[in-house]
């Protein structure tokens, strides 16, 4: 049997730098381009093992996930162990990952190979052309990864960007959880002003007669005059309309409250803090399992 040192370093030296530059692209690690070259560079001479019989003693698990720490360490640094410990974990997913993935394509293309004491060899009358199928078949499976990867990634930041939100209206406070609407595009049209929409039921402090102004989830406008004679003469400048048309229906106005500060916190400690904004009352549920009660203008997470 004739290895081809030369071709296996090689190959490895690249394989291990496409597993490291996913691995950093999953956890939004900082890429240096020489730190990574090197930590590459320790795991293709880690193959060395494989063809050195005194060094057969180093090929064991306790070896490898060594060498794997020192090739984190040396690409990415060293912050603190859980740091450590998650890129670790990634970089074992990213490497199973495109294992498995040349172990699928060489079985899908009836290449012969066979695993000798815990290594994976492919046999080849042809080394140059095993050399590029195993690279076009780490860079597909790479491809796909990162692809698949960022896919989910957007679908969880739509999907999870909840926000705190503080409302403060007549010495009165509200705090609720949000979800920004990248969607939502509603503005006063006089003011210009943007709209954020609150699940009224929940606000102890707003006026009664705010809710009774609502009949089968919309406000009509026939109770505007009976809120006007009736309110607090507090609330009555506060009071605005808005008009918005949803699908499939008609002109509709929107009972809105205008506040007198609202602070809006992210989970990174980000805060927006705004007075101009109106904040629309709605007296349904916003959310079915209750995780939020806000929708926030995606312009409030600016300025």
């Amino acid at each position: 049997m004739v290895f081809y040192l030369d071709l296996i370093l090689l190959l490895n030296f690249m394989i291990d730098t496409l597993i490291l530059l996913t691995t950093a692209k999953f956890l939004h690690l900082k890429i240096k381009k020489i730190r990574i070259t090197l930590g590459a560079m320790i795991g293709a001479a880690y193959t060395m093992v494989f063809f050195i019989p005194y060094l057969s003693a180093a090929h064991v698990l306790l070896t490898k996930i060594l060498i794997s720490i020192l090739m984190l360490w040396v690409s990415f640094g060293f912050l603190h162990l859980l740091q450590m410990v998650r890129t670790l974990a990634t970089f074992y997913f990213v490497s199973f990952l495109m294992g498995g993935g040349v172990f699928a394509l060489q079985y899908l293309f009836q290449i012969d190979h066979e695993v000798i004491k815990g290594v994976y060899v492919t046999h080849s009358s042809n080394p140059f052309f095993l050399l590029l199928f195993i690279v076009i078949a780490v860079l597909g499976v790479w491809f796909f990864s990162n692809r698949t990867f960022l896919s989910l990634e957007r679908k969880g930041n739509v999907e999870q960007h909840y926000v705190d939100v503080e409302i403060e209206v007549l010495e009165h406070r509200h705090q609720c959880k949000g979800l920004v609407d990248t969607g939502n595009r509603l503005y006063d049209p006089i003011t210009r002003k943007p709209v954020m929409i609150l699940e009224a039921k929940s606000v102890s402090f707003l006026p009664t007669i705010f809710q009774t102004a609502y009949q089968h989830g919309q406000f009509h406008l026939e109770s505007l005059e009976e809120i006007t004679k009736n309110i607090d003469p507090a609330w009555q400048t506060r009071i605005h309309l808005v008009p918005f048309r949803s699908v499939s229906k008609e002109m509709q106005f929107l009972l809105c409250i205008r506040p007198d500060k609202v602070v809006i916190s992210s989970e990174n400690q980000t805060h927006w803090t705004h007075t101009k904004v109106l904040i629309g009352l709605d007296y349904g549920h916003l959310s079915n399992d209750h995780s939020y009660s806000a929708i926030i203008h995606p312009e409030l997470l600016t300025g």
